[in-house]
């Protein structure tokens, strides 16, 4: 059956490739902005370090998974170059990679279906425990105090890839096993497949958790937090569990980053890509909806794409080089929507609670007699509060 999906598949080009590039990075960032939805469009906590959930991610595959992967083909018998300086870390990857470790899990799916599992796995984890690193200076922060100490952090994890080359090979960047060796068609297509449907996984989880009381409580975080905290709510513990939650979730998206291209460099994880770009996809849509989420993502990474593929027909219509088009277009996009649609495309609907009877509540009336009340808790009795329903 994979055979002959492979086969239908094939190698794609042209607009097909288009279409495939779209799938993947729709899913890849419609995860990003759903979780910053999650965080800031129902808590009220600006996460402006997405990208450094998003790096977690992709050096989990260079730094841990690539290392289980030599280990488990030299298990097997084959020899791999040296490895264990930076050096030969950096130089011997392209053949360890592609030349001996891509062949042995095209023959042993498995092998290659559980790296990927064991990667999200612990990617998952690794990106909590950052989320939770992170909320441990930044989170009694007020809101832009916050933001640029989590901004600042999204900065410090590329420097460290940069510099530390037994992560993700430096500045030259590494190479990482092709875990989808065993299809035998386009490696996109699959890779674009799974990252949508661990996006439909996710935006259920997020839509089960906001119609939950925790969501409630989340949104009533955003709008008053003192009110929240004096009625004994934990609303800094609450915010840290949104921000750990949410962190691990993004970092999904770095694994199949990662995957989807079969290479990784800190150089690919910016702030404009992983933390602007999903915050003008949810101010878009519309903050406080998936639904919101899901258009300004759709929207915004078409466009990107379709620019980046028809560059040549574009470059000859503007006096700079094309590639400064798209910093151009994420400010001009941002203001615009700020100024002329702040509530965003789709903007956040009354919560509805399931159960609750609202149109009894409205045409309910409720009527007090002040005047009996004073002279009733002075004659120690409870002051009778009469209630008439239209």
């Amino acid at each position: 059956m994979i055979e002959l999906i492979g086969t239908l598949a094939g190698e794609i080009t042209g607009e097909a490739r288009l279409i495939v590039d779209i799938a993947m990075f729709f899913g890849l960032l419609v995860i990003v902005a759903m979780a910053l939805n999650f965080q800031y469009g129902n808590a009220g906590v600006p996460n402006m370090g997405c990208a450094v959930q998003v790096i977690v991610g992709a050096f989990t595959v260079s730094a841990i998974t690539m290392r289980l992967a030599f280990w488990i083909v030299e298990s097997a018998g084959i020899k791999l170059l040296p490895y264990a300086s930076d050096f030969d870390w950096v130089y011997n990857n392209q053949i360890n990679v592609h030349v001996l470790t891509n062949p042995y899990l095209k023959e042993h799916p498995m092998v290659a279906i559980s790296l990927l599992l064991f990667s999200m796995a612990v990617a998952l984890v690794l990106g909590a425990l950052i989320g939770w690193l992170m909320s441990l200076p930044a989170i009694r922060l007020r809101a832009t105090y916050l933001m640029i100490v989590l901004i600042t952090m999204a900065d410090t994890s590329q420097i460290f890839g940069r510099n530390m080359p037994q992560i993700s090979g430096g500045t030259l960047g590494v190479f990482v096993p092709n875990v989808f060796a065993w299809y035998p068609g386009d490696r996109g297509v699959i890779t674009a497949v799974i990252t949508l449907a661990i996006g439909l996984v996710a935006f259920f989880i997020f839509r089960t958790m906001l119609n939950s009381p925790y969501g409630r409580l989340m949104r009533a975080i955003r709008e008053n937090e003192v009110t929240v905290a004096s009625v004994g709510k934990n609303v800094v513990g609450i915010r840290r569990n949104i921000l750990v939650f949410a962190s691990g979730i993004t970092a999904l998206a770095g694994v199949l980053n990662a995957f989807y291209f079969s290479f990784v460099v800190e150089a690919n994880y910016q702030r404009a890509w992983w933390t602007y770009w999903p915050w003008l996809m949810l101010i878009l849509g519309g903050p406080g909806n998936n639904a919101g989420t899901f258009l300004g993502c759709a929207l915004v990474v078409a466009m990107r794409r379709i620019i980046i593929y028809y560059k040549w027909i574009f470059d000859q219509y503007f006096f700079f080089p094309i590639s400064y088009f798209e910093d151009i277009l994420l400010g001009t996009l941002l203001i615009v929507v700020m100024i002329f649609r702040p509530s965003g495309l789709i903007p956040e609907k009354l919560l509805y609670i399931p159960g609750v009877p609202y149109g009894r509540l409205v045409r309910e009336e409720v009527r007090v007699d002040w005047r009996k009340a004073p002279r009733a808790r002075a004659a120690g009795e409870k002051p009778r509060w009469m209630f008439w329903r239209r």
